[in-house]
């Protein structure tokens, strides 16, 4: 094992870095507020969030970090914050609990699960807390959309069912957010079974069960990342009748056991009538060939993760029309000749989060490219234009982190070889590319000839 102190990169050029306070970040969020560019990036494993102006990108300057809520006296732990949107003044922020696997947190440290909506637009880097919406019943929330206007779609727990579903919440009225709708698969429904409970989350029983993991909406339709189902529409015209349109099978064959979430991320391609879809690998860092049991045991056997292209043209027979390139191995990658045996560790190599954002004047508009943070691959950029045949086109591989940011109390948390693992990406309408990471910080780049 060689540890790379540069990075590895083809078509891309390092503009500037962030180390994001020593606290890893996870989804990202922007806004343009006069003449400056807000970025604000959640956290993988802290209480909080890192706001940082990137008004010029080769020198971040970062504002501050804002730590989240703490609801229980005397514990300060346990209690996660993994995602976020922005649009109309207005941060939305998802809230849940930890897990011992995931994060080194201790079992059964108590949470507050839900979204808050925060005040942005007043004063951008110090954000006002305008109010809450619960998620009981679960892990609280992983994921949400919202894009502007009168409605968030999370993906939540529910109390009477296992696992996520898709709620959706009124905010006509900041102050005082009202669930008008919901929908689920019909497996998740507990009150109708004998002795059932929701399963624990990030167990193998979840993982294998029926739930939301992400969704996108764009013109009343909701594109839902159904781990377990597949690839699902729905009609969202009627807010509080949410209708299925269609559902594309995905694992099996791909995704699954010991990765992350089954089907993982979803975005329709602007106006063309394709969709971007993903099954989710896992960091390579937690595993290693001395496990025999748990999430992250030595691997014999793993389907393979695929990022894929779906058509649309009639929502309700989404076909799989292409699956993109495996991603290139570059010159000077230093941990094996390929990315899913990492130093001689089997990994459930895939994709994790896609430049998904869209609809706000900050973000670029692109719907003839595809931005993924690909774990222990870096982030890589594909072409596009030809739905059928997917082309991948430039790449970042950071330097290998040089430290742990966090572990667990026996230090055994990342027994796996010391990579490079992206996270999320973002891209404003400047062209410049933000990219968070695992174990360092964020990193600002820009395409070559862009």
């Amino acid at each position: 094992m060689t540890l790379r102190k540069e990075p590895l990169a083809k078509n891309i050029e390092w503009i500037g870095f962030d180390d994001l306070n020593g606290k890893p970040g996870f989804q990202m969020a922007m806004q343009k507020w006069e003449d400056k560019y807000y970025l604000y990036v959640a956290s993988f494993r802290h209480n909080g969030w890192n706001i940082v102006d990137v008004t010029d990108p080769a020198h971040p300057r970062n504002v501050k970090w804002l730590e989240g809520p703490w609801f229980f006296d005397g514990i300060r732990d346990g209690q996660s914050t993994p995602k976020i949107q922005i649009a109309d003044g207005l941060m939305i922020t998802a809230h849940g609990g930890t897990m011992k696997e995931l994060h080194g947190t201790e079992t059964g440290l108590p949470y507050w699960g839900g979204i808050m909506i925060w005040d942005i637009k007043t004063d951008p880097e110090n954000p006002r807390l305008i109010s809450k919406f619960e998620c009981k019943g679960g892990a609280g929330v992983h994921r949400f959309f919202y894009n502007g206007g009168r409605y968030i779609y999370v993906t939540g727990s529910c109390e009477g069912f296992n696992n996520f579903i898709l709620r959706i919440v009124d905010i006509q009225d900041p102050e005082n957010p009202v669930e008008v709708g919901r929908w689920w698969a019909d497996e998740q429904f507990l009150n109708n079974k004998v002795g059932s409970k929701s399963a624990r989350y990030g167990s193998a029983e979840a993982l294998s069960a029926p739930f939301l993991h992400a969704n996108v909406v764009k013109d009343d339709i909701c594109y839902c990342a159904y781990a377990n189902k597949g690839f699902v529409t729905l009609n969202v015209e009627d807010k509080t009748q949410p209708k299925l349109l269609g559902c594309l099978s995905l694992n099996p064959p791909f995704g699954g056991g010991s990765a992350g979430a089954p089907v993982h991320s979803v975005l329709p391609l602007g106006d063309r009538p394709y969709a971007v879809v993903t099954t989710e690998g896992e960091r390579s860092r937690y595993f290693c060939n001395e496990a025999t049991e748990g999430l992250f045991k030595k691997i014999n056997t793993q389907p393979m993760n695929m990022l894929g292209i779906v058509e649309i043209h009639d929502l309700s027979n989404p076909c799989l029309i292409s699956v993109f390139p495996y991603p290139e191995v570059p010159e000077g990658y230093t941990h094996g000749e390929n990315f899913n045996i990492v130093d001689g560790v089997r990994v459930p190599f895939g994709p994790h989060n896609i430049f998904d954002a869209f609809g706000q004047d900050v973000y670029k508009k692109v719907d003839n490219k595809v931005y993924c943070c690909y774990f222990n691959a870096g982030l890589r950029i594909y072409d596009v234009s030809d739905p059928f045949v997917p082309k991948e086109c430039a790449y970042f591989m950071p330097p290998d982190p040089e430290k742990l940011l966090f572990d667990n109390k026996t230090h055994d948390l990342l027994p796996g070889a010391p990579v490079a693992i992206t996270e999320d990406v973002l891209v404003d309408d400047r062209g410049y590319i933000y990219v968070d990471t695992f174990q360092d910080g964020l990193y600002i780049l820009k395409e070559k000839g862009e």
